[in-house]
């Protein structure tokens, strides 16, 4: 009983420290944030943060892990659900979670300090796009693949961000289908789908 009341704690100070960085990257640049800013915000004490974290950075990679791995999850998740044609069961989830989550989502794509996130999230684009691609295009040539899976990994990020950047106006069902439009309209050209 005691271990689960401190596991709560423990959650719960974690939860409180990340969502006072949040808080405070919406404000100022990340480079720009202290332990003590972050602390002062979460009414915690600098022993408590490093109780926890060695450093703002480790806290915000942290974030940066979690939302990926939610992201591969959503994929892991999916991937039975894949149709001829159709990246839709991968990609609606995937954006209702960024709308649900679009605070920490916006940060993320948007920061220069998470520069590693959006490094992060292309290479977890690539790795499932291309066993993705590669079940539905085996015939593929792996230089035609290669080219397109960058393409694809950086044309998806910059598409959310757009969509992000915008409030999110587009709804969501829409920029699913858009995505998959285009991904699967070019695949088709391109690799033979």
């Amino acid at each position: 009983m005691e271990m689960q009341k401190q596991d709560r704690r423990i959650r719960k100070t974690r939860k409180l420290l990340k969502e006072s960085l949040l808080e405070l990257m919406e404000k100022k640049d990340f480079k720009n944030i202290s332990v003590k800013d972050i602390t002062e915000l979460a009414d915690l004490n600098r022993g408590t943060f490093y109780l926890h974290y060695a450093d703002t950075y480790s806290l915000l990679q942290e974030m940066e892990t979690e939302v990926l791995n939610d992201f591969q999850d959503m994929v892991n998740n999916c991937r039975y659900a894949f149709k001829k044609d159709s990246l839709l069961p991968v990609v609606i989830p995937i954006i209702h979670y960024i709308e649900e989550n679009k605070k920490i989502c916006k940060i993320l794509f948007e920061n220069s300090a998470s520069n590693d996130f959006v490094n992060r999230f292309h290479t977890l684009v690539l790795i499932n796009g291309t066993e993705i691609i590669n079940e539905q295009c085996p015939d593929a040539s792996e230089v035609t693949l290669k080219y397109f899976l960058e393409f694809i990994t950086y044309g998806l990020t910059g598409v959310l961000k757009q969509w992000l950047d915008t409030g999110m106006q587009q709804p969501k069902e829409e920029l699913a289908e858009f995505i998959d439009k285009v991904i699967m309209g070019t695949a088709k050209k391109l690799l033979s789908v």
